[in-house]
């Protein structure tokens, strides 16, 4: 027979027991959230919009100098949106705020005396500014509206104005510091394949640096051949030893679907806690059935899986008034990581035929944000 006394004791001890393990199991459980939870959008502040009145204003990347000083490098043309083939130039703007607003400044790369003769003659777009170790590397697109041979009757792509759009490769320019002068190469830092996934489209270029001090590229491609027939848009992955190339192509695709022959575009890869982290835009759905931007991870930068969160935006604005917007495009994703870790994310909106870029901050940013004034 068990005495009241002893009773007690033990129900004391299971007590006990279990409040040790609520309280384990909950830090198990937020430090899992905690380190799942890599990108979390917050509310925009109505002042962080870039728009330029006579231009569309799509896709920005931002590196910040040793004086504070934030750098954003977008791109702009005139007409429609559809026109970002002809003419379009990547322009440097400043701002003391990673949110903005930001200042433009003067157009850095655009078209040249050279047109068709220089493979980026006629436009150059998309950019991604990055630093590594004492320079600055702004890698971009860029097309001459040379017009590749394209046998329309077996199913493949049609081309834009000029074909344009089949003739996009990928440069870089170098400089000692943001504000420039930017040194442009010559020749394209990814060209053409004679075949393959990458032999007439190569474009929309991200770069981070691997442990092993190589560089990872990855891309936007196509071969203009029918999906039945090795063809569709997809992404892929390419080395370097130097920021600067060259760069060697693997060839292969990644992120893909089997139901799509365009899964996924437009990426931004960086590394964070021994892995790789890629957001990108689902185009037309396909992967997480509706427009908008998701999140992969990978261990080496080939092979890849969902991440958490999957979903990092759907096409709407949360402004930190209150209001939800609707909008029609929400794509370009670039982030800037302030230590390590994603900070800002700049995408690029299209409301009606009003398009702008929009800067969003990020968890790492919270404190940051609710020191500033919400609206304009």
């Amino acid at each position: 027979m068990i005495r009241k006394g002893k009773v007690l004791v033990m129900l004391k001890i299971i007590a006990f027991a279990a409040t040790i393990s609520t309280l384990c199991c909950g830090s198990a459980m937020s430090a899992e959230v905690k380190k799942n939870n890599r990108i979390k959008l917050y509310p925009v502040p109505r002042s962080s919009v870039l728009k330029e009145k006579g231009y569309i204003v799509w896709g920005a990347s931002m590196v910040q100098s040793e004086d504070g000083t934030c750098h954003l490098f977008y791109c702009r043309w005139k007409g429609a949106l559809m026109d970002w083939c002809n003419g379009a130039e990547i322009v440097h703007a400043t701002a003391s705020n990673p949110l903005g607003p930001y200042e433009p400044q003067k157009a850095v790369l655009g078209p040249t005396k050279e047109g068709n003769n220089a493979w980026d003659g006629l436009s150059v777009f998309n950019p991604t500014v990055m630093r590594f170790d004492d320079k600055y590397y702004l890698y971009y697109s860029g097309s001459n509206g040379s017009n590749f041979p394209i046998i329309n009757k077996d199913g493949s792509f049609k081309t834009s104005p000029n074909d344009t759009v089949i003739t996009q490769r990928i440069g870089v320019a170098v400089a000692d510091h943001p504000a420039g002068p930017w040194k442009r190469m010559k020749d394209p830092l990814i060209g053409l394949s004679k075949d393959g996934i990458g032999s007439h489209m190569c474009c929309n270029p991200t770069v981070t640096q691997t442990p092993d001090d190589r560089f990872m590229m990855i891309y936007k491609c196509s071969s203009g051949r029918p999906r039945g027939n090795s063809g569709g848009i997809y992404l892929t992955v390419a080395f370097s030893d130097s920021p600067a190339g060259p760069f060697k192509k693997t060839q292969q695709k990644i992120l893909t679907h089997k139901d799509s022959r365009f899964p996924v575009e437009d990426p931004f890869v960086w590394r964070q806690d021994d892995k790789y982290y890629c957001v990108a835009d689902d185009q037309r759905g396909d992967v997480s059935g509706e427009h908008g931007l998701i999140l992969f991870e990978s261990e080496d930068g080939m092979k890849w899986q969902k991440s958490t969160p999957f979903v990092l935006s759907r096409c709407q604005i949360a402004w930190a008034d209150g209001q939800t917007e609707p909008v029609r495009n929400f794509e370009r994703p670039q982030i800037w990581l302030k230590d390590g870790k994603p900070a800002v994310l700049f995408a690029a909106i299209r409301k009606g035929e009003d398009c702008f870029n929009l800067h969003i901050p990020l968890q790492a940013l919270e404190s940051d944000v609710t020191k500033m004034k919400l609206t304009k």
